[in-house]
């Protein structure tokens, strides 16, 4: 009897393992499945999840019927800290990366987009992770190493630094202001102006916010309308600085076990996709920025003339010299040289 029962347990375990490892994902089980999931943490009204939803729903059309995607805004599934883990796992098959500072946390050479001042466009930005050598092997590097394959680009476009109330006119002026910080890259701007820095995901920031736990933020002006952060940050700080740039990024095995007709749909749809979406970034933060006045009670400082020469002396002097200690002499030298010479 008591073998009996003994074998009968078995038998269920067994059924239940074989069940599982079934169900479980895998390289070939991927190329069986005609469907995927697009995860970003972007609430929908943001440009960038605007955009992604686009990719997916013109990728919907094109394929009639023979694969779909499904899309998974507002951090459903991932965070923007998680996502690109996630990714690199197969844990979802696409997903919103804001490259800017999530990639950082593969290769600290991508600190180098954070440096204040010396980029003059997200295009430019790309450029030189297309054409300078040691731009290109960086970004090959990391794609390689997180396993990841672009399908396009939906820039977050230009950083602004946003406060409650102050003015942010001098250097003075930001002493003491409460930061928000995503990624440690970002650390080294707030300290050269003698900033304290709280680290936190987007979805805490509103809460922060409200509670004075932060006071000021550098973000994209849609991702303050997308997240109703102007609630609360009424000062917005010019002219540009930073440029973040975000895409759109597959499981590379998810993808390369894919038929090729719908490899192609997705990169066609990519291609149209990051021509629309970096072309409509920058007119959409600066109507943000526009709305923020108009209908907010907003105030936008542009700092010029010697205000502005303290801001950049600033950075070359101190910004600038902390950030080259988070990445290598190698990719810093071409940088700046890339962005002085075009070379």
């Amino acid at each position: 009897m008591i073998v009996s029962r003994l074998t009968h347990r078995s038998g269920l375990v067994a059924v239940v393992l074989a069940t599982l490892l079934a169900a479980w994902p895998n390289s070939d089980s991927f190329a069986q499945d005609k469907s995927a999931r697009l995860s970003f943490h972007w609430g929908v009204d943001h440009e960038s999840a605007v955009m992604a939803t686009r990719f997916a729903n013109e990728f919907n059309k094109a394929a009639a019927g023979q694969f779909k995607i499904d899309v998974f805004p507002s951090g459903q599934l991932f965070t923007i800290r998680q996502i690109t883990g996630a990714l690199s796992a197969g844990s979802v098959e696409m997903g919103g990366v804001v490259t800017h500072n999530q990639f950082s946390a593969i290769d600290r050479d991508w600190n180098v987009v954070q440096i204040p001042g010396i980029w003059k466009s997200i295009e430019h930005q790309r450029e030189f992770f297309a054409k300078v050598p040691e731009g290109k092997a960086l970004r090959e590097r990391i794609l390689k190493k997180a396993n990841l394959v672009h399908l396009a680009y939906v820039p977050v476009g230009p950083y602004v630094t946003f406060s409650k109330t102050n003015d942010m006119s001098t250097v003075e002026m930001m002493r003491g202001l409460k930061a928000r910080s995503l990624a440690a890259s970002e650390r080294p701007g707030f300290a050269s102006r003698k900033m304290s820095v709280v680290s936190l995901s987007t979805e805490e920031v509103y809460s922060a916010l409200q509670s004075g736990m932060i006071d000021t933020l550098s973000t994209v002006p849609t991702a303050v309308k997308a997240y109703a952060w102007w609630d609360h940050l009424k000062v917005a700080q010019l002219p540009y600085a930073v440029y973040a740039d975000s895409e759109l990024m597959a499981n590379g095995t998810w993808f390369n076990s894919l038929p090729a007709n719908i490899q192609k749909i997705m990169i066609d749809v990519g291609a149209r996709i990051s021509k629309e979406a970096t072309e409509g970034t920058m007119a959409g933060n600066a109507a943000a920025l526009k709305e923020l006045v108009d209908k907010h009670g907003g105030k936008i400082t542009t700092l010029s003339g010697p205000a502005l020469e303290a801001f950049q002396k600033l950075d070359r002097e101190q910004t600038q010299p902390a950030l080259s200690k988070m990445m290598s002499k190698e990719i810093f030298d071409a940088a700046i040289r890339f962005t002085s010479t075009g070379k």
